[in-house]
């Protein structure tokens, strides 16, 4: 008995090794094939990595490092970083392979870049070269997303200091192609993290090194105002998290600040946090100063624009056991690629948030709602009520699955009809006053602000609110409530207890809050049969056959079949994501308000 104990903890330790010695391995991609754009033979100048202070200069041949998130918390994001170091050097370890593997850590797959750095013995024009590499990098994450387990749609750029102006220049420039490569890659970044960044080139903010090294000594101004980032700031330059420090003596506070400013300017989503001391070049900021607290703050803010999982979200609730039956199959084809991009050459609707007074909670709260290109008050609209998931919170439909972009493009196509869409939060202990409630708290409660509060507050408040201030057809024939997850169990019960209020209901990925067959309620999902067999008039159900959550959905449909209620069941081979979302959004919104 005691040699098997030994064996036993022998094969544990042997599994862990096995586990930290993989866990962080990165691997080297070459970023063009053969010689980079621009570049100029000289056999003087050869890369160097001054390994003790981690220092890299010199750079001909740039490269991705690739760090790829653990496969059993991988979520799909991925991150490329570009260290700083003036553009004279890069900064490869505490502004590189450190931030990798803090990435990975929360399940973002990262990519570090070593990028040329600007020197006029090799290359024909050495400005445009680190953009060059720096669309690359975009280019070939994209290009390899399905085979590197990536979302296509979540991939993000991050940059210290003078590779912040990298990162910065990459997410103002991705319309302008730096190389002569053709293809129709998008090349936007859908997010940016700039950290202590370099992002002006004018006199009197910017890092006189930096400037220097890019665009040389005496630049043309019109060179000057086009490596200025805050000056290159438009409605599609995408969301953006700044850190920076007031005692930052090297590069000053103020870049940060122009640039947040701007994208405030054009209504882009932006969070700057400014700390008191920190000075320059800090990396993660392991310190006892508030510095230090950037990290989390940068995780909470893509928790909520939903590039990242809530911590502890929805945990202990996925059942991998079942399998697919005979009637688990796609209902439809996939929808076609780039179904989701926002397009240039159309017309696009506006997400504005909205503040109500919530009489049945006695607070005021908040909602996000969609009005589709050329809203007019003229006219009347149907309306589709869409619901987040667990922890997520309004946000998640329209900054994660990009649902706004997907009725904007359908709309384009003539393919539906313009429609307004609500975000309601869907836990009613979020309020104005309250925007974040502590989450052990919430979990102790059984979340229930999930509950009998928020149908309460959409039946008879959201509703009454959206119909008295927006021009909306108010009958069931032009009203839809829909969800993801936790949202798709709050669609199902509310939807299908009140068919009178909703003709179309459709719940994806349905979280075990779904009465009946989620498993935490007995409450009979379907209260009037008759009225589901006769009155709706589209009950969607959906889920993908990788999701931990399939067997809620299957159960529902086994039991709708049983009883004889018409409905769509659709599975496909995605798991508890944006993609299995999207893909059910497109399809839905094409087959209501008819």
């Amino acid at each position: 008995m005691k040699s098997i104990n030994i064996r036993e903890n022998l094969l544990l330790l042997s599994c862990l090794m096995a586990t930290l010695n993989v866990f962080g391995q990165s691997k080297q991609i070459n970023l063009w094939d053969g010689e980079a754009p621009g570049a100029m033979a000289n056999t003087n100048y050869k890369q160097q990595v001054d390994s003790a202070n981690s220092w890299m200069t010199f750079i001909t041949k740039p490269l991705l490092e690739m760090y790829a998130a653990p496969s059993e918390t991988a979520n799909g994001t991925a991150v490329i970083i570009c260290p700083g170091g003036g553009y004279s050097g890069l900064a490869i370890a505490h502004e590189g392979k450190e931030v990798a593997k803090w990435l990975n850590s929360l399940g973002v797959t990262a990519f570090v870049l070593k990028y040329r750095l600007p020197n006029d013995a090799t290359m024909v024009d050495k400005a445009t070269c680190p953009l060059q590499d720096g669309q690359q990098a975009v280019r070939l994450v994209r290009r390899n997303a399905k085979a590197w387990g990536i979302n296509p749609g979540k991939i993000g750029i991050m940059g210290f200091s003078a590779g912040g102006h990298l990162a910065a220049t990459v997410s103002t420039h991705f319309k302008e192609k730096a190389s002569a490569i053709t293809d129709t890659i998008s090349l936007r970044p859908d997010f940016s993290i700039l950290i202590y960044p370099v992002i002006s080139m004018q006199e009197n903010i910017t890092h006189k090194g930096s400037k220097v090294n890019l665009l040389g000594e005496n630049p043309a101004a019109e060179r000057v105002t086009y490596f200025s980032n805050e000056l290159q700031v438009n409605d599609q330059t995408p969301p953006a998290f700044l850190v920076h420090s007031m005692d930052d003596k090297a590069v000053p506070v103020q870049n940060s600040v122009a640039y947040a400013l701007a994208m405030e300017k054009k209504n882009v989503a932006c969070e700057l946090h400014v700390y008191q001391s920190g000075g320059h070049g800090y990396g993660l900021a392991h310190s006892e100063n508030t510095e230090s607290l950037w990290p989390e703050a940068c995780r909470k803010w893509m928790e909520m624009r939903g590039y990242i999982k809530e911590q502890g979200a929805e945990k202990g609730i996925f059942d991998k056991a079942t399998k697919p039956g005979a009637d688990d199959k796609p209902a439809f084809n996939d929808p076609p690629m780039g179904f989701r991009d926002k397009r240039d050459n159309i017309f696009h609707g506006i997400v504005s948030t909205v503040q109500y007074s919530s009489k049945a909670l006695g607070q005021s709260r908040e909602m996000l709602v969609y009005t589709p290109p050329g809203y007019s008050p003229a006219k009347r609209y149907p309306v589709i009520y869409l619901l987040h998931g667990l922890n997520s919170g309004n946000g998640q439909w329209p900054y994660w699955v990009h649902a706004n972009n997907i009725i904007d493009n359908l709309i384009s196509e003539g393919k539906i009809k313009p429609m307004i869409i609500v975000f309601p939060n869907c836990n009613t202990n979020v309020t104005v006053n309250n925007p974040k409630p502590d989450e052990q708290e919430e979990r102790k409660g059984g979340y229930k602000g999930y509950g009998i509060s928020f149908q309460n507050d959409l039946l008879h408040e959201i509703i009454p609110f959206i119909e008295s201030h927006y021009s909306v057809y108010t009958d069931r024939k032009h009203r839809a409530l829909a969800g993801l997850s936790m949202g798709g169990g709050q669609s199902l019960n509310i939807g299908l207890a009140h068919i009178n209020t909703f003709a179309y209901v459709g719940g994806f990925s349905s979280a075990p809050n779904t009465n009946q067959f989620g498993g935490l309620s007995n409450i009979k999902l379907l209260p009037d049969l008759s009225a589901a067999k006769h009155k709706l008039k589209i009950l969607w159900l959906a889920c993908g056959s990788k999701d931990g959550l399939f067997s809620v959905s299957q159960r529902v449909h086994q039991h709708l079949k049983s009883q004889g209620v018409p409905h769509v069941w659709y599975v496909d081979a995605n798991a508890h994501d944006d993609t299995e979302w999207a893909n059910n959004l497109y399809l839905f919104v094409q087959h209501i308000f008819k």
